[in-house]
């Protein structure tokens, strides 16, 4: 044996959804316009068509989040995740129906319908609290960042006042990552 080590994430290939990556793209066109989008097809050399119900390599996802934060500012990082999540067609109208706890209760399997990789966990440790747990899911801080902003959005969708903090990190060597939404 030679002493290897492989997280599950090393072993099975990271991919997510074609329409999480067009979103990402499509924030970068609304932010900065077709000069911005051109700027970013350009320093990342992605010019690829992406299919919506097609999965492609995470590190498309974490090079746009990279290129957001290190081109743009890393205030835009958490903007760019609350983006994708509000602008999911009529997704995003109906789950204005729905209150936050029904949407967290559907976030590891709608997790899993994107992302071929890592764990969610939801716990509601009070009637006020939703404890978003990410496992084997962020490999970079920009990554961690958008969550951040996806966590809010599920928040304003809902109409719910509150506020989200990340109370644990995997890359700065937690077990995961950990979202905490009061309301």
């Amino acid at each position: 044996m030679l002493g290897l080590q492989f997280s599950i994430g090393d072993i099975m290939e990271r991919r997510v959804r074609g329409s999480v990556i067009n979103a990402y793209i499509k924030y970068i066109r609304t932010k900065w316009g077709t000069q911005g989008e051109l700027q970013f097809y350009d320093e990342t050399g992605m010019d690829e068509d992406f299919k919506d119900g097609m999965y492609y390599h995470d590190e498309l996802r974490e090079n746009i989040l990279r290129w957001i934060g290190r081109i743009k500012g890393p205030q835009y990082i958490e903007e760019a995740g609350k983006y994708v999540v509000s602008n999911l067609g009529i997704l995003s109208w109906l789950v204005r129906f729905a209150s936050i706890k029904t949407l967290a209760n559907k976030f590891p399997k709608n997790y899993s319908e994107v992302y071929t990789f890592g764990k969610v966990k939801v716990e509601f440790p009070d009637d006020r609290t939703v404890n978003l747990k990410l496992y084997e899911v962020n490999r970079i801080k920009e990554s961690c960042t958008s969550w951040i902003g996806v966590c809010r959005a599920a928040l304003e969708l809902t109409n719910t006042k509150g506020t989200v903090t990340e109370t644990k990190c995997a890359v700065d060597g937690d077990e995961y990552c950990q979202y905490v939404m009061k309301y």
